[in-house]
């Protein structure tokens, strides 16, 4: 019997794949430093407000992503180097300790994926911001920023419960008010965010919801109570506080009692002087009823009956009389409430 040693061009051949692939390895772990280093740098701008954006990946996104893939390289890298005799002491709990990075790393990079960044628009328009919102832990963070090139600034932000992504879902309203672009969203109308008009939008460029549909704005032109889906004509700008204040109490009083939120606790209207008028006011309701499904349709005859124009847009009953719009929409299989917004251009005289 005689003994059969691997050649030397094969184990040559095994070498230099080694270095190969330990070379580009170390390649892509300065890289994935040097963007890690890069974003942090960046984030120390402007007293920790601004951050990187690139189309839709933010600072924390790629580095978390760069985080991740150091560790992968990493990992390949102690796994390429020889380790022969003494040394397996030290490689082996290294190789260990790098797989074991692996994990807390690609979890960080997943959660950070649910992350969505979408543009900020007012009828179809750029309003020069953008909206990113975050949902670690069934909270969602939204945040107001702005960009410039690659460099995102931070303009404001709100925590909302729920872990509902409202901006990317486009169940928002812009409303410019002079200098003002005044945001809210639906159906619960909050968060809300007053931000300064940054781009000159044009008189084409008015409010709207995020999806909003050409039949479901009120057009400029149009009878008060049209026979047609169009809705009616925007009444002039006036205190309506009243009148969102009436309809909240004909809304509770359609429902069939006893009507609660979500602690149960009886709800009742609020006062006209509670509401605000800076530009717009809103009422936002969250109830739930013995039957919802007869409660909510029996709301929406109410509304009709006022002379309220329909319509319907996605998961949504709308209804509007030039001056109060109703957002309404029944989510009782998913946190058992009927849920409606109330708003209206408002001014004090």
């Amino acid at each position: 019997m005689t003994d059969d040693p691997a050649s030397p061009p094969h184990a040559a051949s095994v070498s230099r794949s080694r270095r190969l692939v330990i070379l580009v390895a170390a390649v892509l772990l300065v890289v994935s430093i040097g963007v890690i280093v890069g974003v942090r740098a960046v984030s120390e701008q402007g007293d920790d407000t601004a951050e990187m954006l690139v189309g839709s990946w933010d600072g924390r996104q790629i580095t978390f992503v760069s985080v991740l893939a150091s560790t992968v390289v990493f990992f390949v890298i102690v796994c390429a180097i020889p380790a022969r005799r003494w040394w397996l002491a030290v490689f082996l709990p290294l190789r260990f300790l790098a797989f074991c990075a692996i994990l807390p790393a690609g979890f960080l990079a997943a959660v950070v994926s649910e992350n969505t960044i979408v543009p900020l628009m007012a009828n179809g328009c750029s309003t020069g911001y953008v909206v990113r919102e975050s949902t670690p832990w069934r909270h969602t963070t939204i945040d107001i920023l702005r960009p410039d090139g690659f460099v995102a600034t931070a303009v404001d932000s709100e925590l909302r419960r729920g872990g509902e992504h409202p901006f990317a879902e486009g169940d928002y309203r812009v409303d410019m008010d002079g200098d003002t672009l005044r945001v809210r969203t639906y159906p619960s109308g909050t968060p809300s965010f007053a931000l300064p008009v940054v781009l000159d939008m044009g008189e084409q460029c008015g409010s709207t919801f995020g999806r909003e549909s050409p039949s479901t704005a009120p057009p400029t032109t149009a009878p008060p109570l049209p026979d047609s889906d169009e809705g009616p004509a925007p009444a002039p700008v006036s205190d309506s506080r009243d009148d969102i204040a009436r309809m909240v109490q004909l809304t509770i009083d359609a429902a069939e009692a006893p009507v609660t939120d979500t602690e149960g606790v009886p709800v009742t209207a609020p006062a006209a002087s509670d509401l605000p008028c800076d530009g717009t006011t809103a009422y936002d309701l969250a109830i739930r009823t013995d039957d919802n499904a007869a409660s909510y349709a029996a709301i929406l005859d109410a509304w009709t009956a006022e002379g309220y124009a329909e319509d319907r847009a996605m998961q949504e009953d709308l209804r509007d009389n030039g001056v109060v719009r109703l957002s309404a929409r029944d989510r009782s299989s998913i946190d058992g409430l009927m849920h409606f917004s109330l708003t209206a251009d408002c001014r004090v005289p």
